[in-house]
């Protein structure tokens, strides 16, 4: 069986949800709040906020690469991405975040090779924030980077796609995924709704659970 993984960045794989830590520690929190509750009541689009966040944020590289170190990754995270390796069974991180602060905490826990799909973040030499999102044509009109998306090209190459997740911007991907690991404010919405899912804490959960039911549908792994 042909299975891709396919998992969110801040809040998942991060402990922390590093986006909100980082526009609100170098731009304006209380704005910054004010636009994430915007986007939740579905008054603006993602785009939107990232924008207008960006345009009163203000942090250097150097800045940024000292703020990341601080910012921890689930501790099972590397262990599961070895056993997956070994399976051949390819992982992408997923986010409606910005690559800037995913790229670098990735590469300082020895996972720079994992594919990563989200949005664009570059920081001028004054500091200035530029925001892009390469996958905002095919979205689905809410998200800058639609996980739905993602997950549904991979169903129609013929795999079946695993979601891990933890909020409101995994919400897109539930309907595409052929099994789904859910924590926080994701499982409560799920429970609410009736979604299947797998409730879990760490990626150790979700490491014992998905090859429990892998060995199920193919004893030889």
């Amino acid at each position: 069986m042909n299975w891709r993984i396919f998992c969110d960045f801040d809040g998942t794989v991060a402990q922390n949800d590093v986006g909100n830590l980082v526009f609100t520690t170098f731009g304006d929190a209380s704005h910054w709040w004010a636009l994430v509750q915007a986007w939740r009541d579905k008054k603006i689009h993602a785009c939107e906020l990232w924008q207008k966040q960006a345009a009163v944020t203000r942090i250097t590289v150097e800045q940024l690469d000292r703020f990341v170190v601080d910012q921890p990754i689930d501790p099972f995270f590397a262990e599961f991405c070895r056993r997956c390796s070994e399976h051949q069974l390819p992982i992408t991180v997923v986010s409606d975040g910005m690559d800037a602060y995913i790229e670098r905490i990735l590469r300082q826990n020895g996972l720079a090779n994992l594919e990563i799909r989200s949005n664009r973040l570059t920081i001028e030499a004054d500091g200035r924030l530029q925001v892009a999102f390469p996958y905002l044509a095919q979205s689905c009109g809410s998200c800058a980077n639609c996980k739905g998306l993602h997950l549904r090209l991979a169903r129609q190459e013929g795999a079946k796609t695993v979601y891990v997740g933890d909020g409101y911007s995994d919400l897109c991907a539930l309907a595409e995924a052929d099994l789904l690991f859910a924590k926080d404010d994701l499982l409560s919405y799920c429970q609410v709704h009736h979604i299947d899912c797998i409730p879990y804490r760490t990626f150790q959960d979700v490491q014992t659970l998905f090859f429990q039911q892998l060995s199920q549908d193919d004893p030889s792994r």
